[in-house]
C-alpha cells in the first residue's frame, strides 16, 4: 500500500502547485491555441511529472490487477491470429496487434503492452482533468484517492475507453459535436459499453424545464416497476454480459451516499453556482444520472462501471461548489473535509482490493519481480 500512499502525497503535492491564475479549461473555441505564457510553462511542467509518476507505477506494475494475467492470455491469443479465442472488441485487438508487429510477441513483450495502454488511459485522463478543472489541486486529490487512478489497473479497455470519453467532453462544450461522437465511437471500439455516453452526455446539456422533470421521474419509475424489461434490453445490446461473474445485480450504498450529498450542496449553492454556468450544470446533470444509475438501475452488470461515466464529474463540480461558497471559513473546513475523508476511502478501496477481486494489492513490479 505504501506506493499508492507515497504516490498519491507526490502528485497532490505537485498538484498544489499549478497556478491556478495561469488556468485555462478548454471549454470554448480557441482557447486551445491561448498563448504560452511562463506561468503556464510551469503549469505544463507540473502536469508532466505528475503523468511521469503516475505511468512509472501503472507501466512496472506485474500481477497487479485482478485480470492482469487474464489479458496476458489475451494477448497471446492475439499473437497468435486466434482472434476466435478472444472476446475483446476489434478495435482494442488490432492496437494490440499493432504494438506486437513493432515490439515482438516473445518473452514478456506483454509488459510493453500494458505500458502503451496504461500510457494512454493516462494521457487522456490528465489531459480531461487539466480541461476541465479550475481547481486542479483538489480537483487531482478526489480524482486519486476516489480510485479512478487505482481501478485503470483494472479492465483496461473499459478504463481506455472511458479515459477518452472524459477527454470528449470538451467537444461538446465547444459545441464541436462531430469530435465528441468521433472519439466516442473510436473509444468503442476498445469497448462497447461507452456507447452509453453517446447520448448521455449531449443530454447534460439540457436546460430542464418541469415537464422534463416530470418525464424524468417517470423514466426513474419504470427502472424500478419494469427491471426485466430493461435488463434484457441491456442484453440485448451487450450480450457477452448475460449470466456472466459480472451479472450480480449489486450496487453501491457509498456511491449512493456520494451522490446525494454533492446534489445536496449544488442545490443549497444552485444560484452562486449552477444556475447560469452551462458547465456546472453539465456536472450537475450528470451527478443526478449517477445517482438514478446507482439506486434504481442495479440491473446493469458491472454497475460501477456504468455508474464511473457519470459520477467521475463530482471531481470537477465539488471543487466549484467549494469555491462559490460566501465564507472563507466553510472553503476551509469543505476542503478539510474532502481531504479526511477522501484519504480514509482511499486507504479502505485499496485494502478492500485484496479480497474483492480488484488485487490492487500487493503492489509487485516487474523490475524487481
Amino acid at each position: 500500500m505504501a506506493v499508492y500512499l507515497v504516490l498519491a502525497l507526490m502528485t497532490c503535492g505537485l498538484a498544489c502547485f499549478v497556478k491556478r491564475d495561469e488556468f485555462r479549461p478548454i471549454t470554448e473555441v480557441g482557447e486551445a491555441k491561448a498563448e504560452i505564457t511562463r506561468g503556464r510553462l510551469y503549469n505544463k511542467i507540473l502536469y508532466m511529472l505528475i503523468f511521469f509518476f503516475w505511468f512509472v507505477i501503472s507501466a512496472g506494475r506485474i500481477a497487479v490487477g485482478g485480470d492482469y494475467w487474464k489479458y496476458k492470455s489475451i494477448f497471446n491469443y492475439l499473437a497468435q491470429n486466434r482472434d476466435s479465442m478472444v472476446a475483446t472488441e476489434f478495435g482494442f485487438n488490432l492496437f494490440v496487434k499493432i504494438i506486437q508487429h513493432l515490439f515482438g510477441a516473445d518473452g514478456k513483450k506483454y509488459l510493453i503492452i500494458f505500458a502503451i495502454i496504461g500510457f494512454v488511459t493516462l494521457f487522456f485522463f490528465l489531459k480531461g482533468l487539466t480541461g476541465l478543472c479550475e481547481n486542479f489541486a483538489l480537483s487531482f486529490f478526489m480524482f486519486t484517492v476516489l480510485g479512478y487512478y487505482a481501478s485503470s489497473f483494472n479492465s483496461i479497455r473499459n478504463y481506455l475507453a472511458f479515459a477518452v470519453a472524459f477527454y470528449a467532453v470538451r467537444f461538446i462544450f465547444r459545441k464541436e459535436y462531430w469530435k465528441f461522437v468521433l472519439c466516442v465511437l473510436l473509444a468503442s471500439t476498445f469497448h462497447i459499453s461507452i456507447l452509453i455516453v453517446l447520448v448521455a452526455y449531449p443530454l447534460g446539456l439540457i436546460k430542464w424545464k418541469p415537464w422534463s422533470v416530470g418525464l424524468l421521474t417517470l423514466v426513474t419509475a419504470s427502472f424500478l416497476i419494469f427491471p426485466g424489461v430493461y435488463k434484457s434490453l441491456v442484453f440485448l445490446v451487450y450480450p457477452q454480459y448475460e449470466n456472466s461473474i459480472y451479472d450480480t445485480g449489486s450496487t453501491s450504498y457509498i456511491n449512493i451516499a456520494r451522490c446525494v450529498g454533492v446534489l445536496v450542496l449544488s442545490l443549497i449553492l444552485y444560484k452562486r453556482a449552477l444556475k447560469n454556468n452551462k458547465c456546472n450544470m453539465f456536472y450537475f446533470n450528470m451527478n443526478v444520472i449517477a445517482l438514478i444509475i446507482y439506486s434504481c438501475c442495479s440491473f446493469i452488470p458491472v454497475i460501477s462501471r456504468a455508474g464511473y461515466y457519470f459520477n467521475i464529474f463530482q471531481v470537477v463540480l465539488v471543487p466549484h461548489l467549494i469555491d462559490a461558497m460566501p465564507k472563507k471559513w466553510m472553503k476551509i473546513v469543505s476542503i478539510a473535509g474532502i481531504v479526511l475523508l477522501g484519504t480514509a476511502y482511499y486507504i479502505s478501496f485499496l485494502e478492500a482490493s485484496r479480497t474483492n477481486g480488484t488485487l490492487l494489492l500487493p503492489y509487485l513490479n516487474w523490475v524487481m519481480h
